[in-house]
């Protein structure tokens, strides 16, 4: 009985190895993952800050006839804190809203300078931008704060109720500001940012 030799691979049939990569390789593939991580994320974060991408998301809130109750411990819509109390007498009263269409008032005159009063509409409350920012603050003749108190989104003065309400910024050896709020559901603005740089007194 003959036995048949094994069969040999003919040596071209063999499949030829690999040789290995350059080790730059491998360090440009990383470098461009990390670039293209890098600029994910930075256009991520653009497009998510972008104004139009917000004014889509962002839903308008819907009006409010008055700011609800605060919680126990909190100043109520209104209060003042220069004043603070449990009840109410520290809540300025609104008074009727002015009719008309006019944006500012102008009256005084002579050695008194003149007066401008502006005249403003939100739904709910104002924010005070002010020079000098400890000018105290009058809300229908109620000191609630200085303006610095009300400077901030986290800081919003609420009106108590719909009404007007004349705002005051008085500090010493300054003149007066003084604005006109009319809070009302068909405003525009839920808070207005109010803005002044009071003029020092002529000596």
């Amino acid at each position: 009985m003959t036995t048949e030799p094994p069969l040999e691979t003919p040596p071209d049939s063999q499949e030829p190895e690999m040789e290995p990569l350059p080790k730059w390789v491998a360090a440009a593939i990383g470098a461009v993952l990390v670039v293209m991580a890098g600029l994910a994320v930075y256009t991520g974060m653009r497009y998510r800050e972008s104004s139009a991408f917000t004014s889509i998301v962002k839903p308008r809130r819907s009006p409010v006839p008055a700011p609800t109750p605060a919680p126990p411990g909190e100043p109520q819509p209104g209060a003042s804190l220069v004043y603070p109390g449990d009840d109410a007498s520290n809540t300025p009263n609104a008074n009727a809203p002015l009719p008309g269409r006019s944006r500012a008032d102008i009256s005084g005159g002579g050695t008194g300078g003149l007066q401008t009063t502006l005249r403003l509409t939100a739904r709910r409350g104002m924010m005070l931008k002010v020079t000098p920012p400890e000018a105290m603050v009058y809300v229908n003749d109620l000191a609630i704060g200085t303006a610095q108190q009300f400077s901030t989104q986290d800081q919003v003065y609420d009106f108590p109720q719909p009404g007007s309400y004349t705002i005051r910024i008085s500090a010493q050896g300054f003149r007066d500001r003084q604005f006109i709020v009319t809070v009302a559901d068909s405003a525009k603005t839920e808070v207005v940012k109010l803005e002044a740089n009071l003029v020092k007194e002529q000596v």
